[in-house]
């Protein structure tokens, strides 16, 4: 596999920081969150941020 320099790397890491970014929302908000904590079930806030984690990770995936 080609190693990646450059503007590809550069690319690359944007599109990982995105994906660890959006987890990160996703994970402190059910932590944090006393519907989801106690119901087990994502509330309409956690689903958002999981979906948009869910695009940033086809995003980096896609590059």
């Amino acid at each position: 596999m080609a190693e990646r320099t450059g503007l590809v790397r550069a690319q690359h890491r944007a599109g990982e920081a995105a994906v660890q970014v959006a987890y990160s929302a996703f994970i402190d908000h059910i932590q944090k969150c006393p519907p989801c904590r106690t119901d087990g079930a994502d509330c309409a806030t956690a689903a958002e941020l999981k979906q948009v984690y869910r695009k940033a990770k086809d995003a980096a995936v896609a590059a």
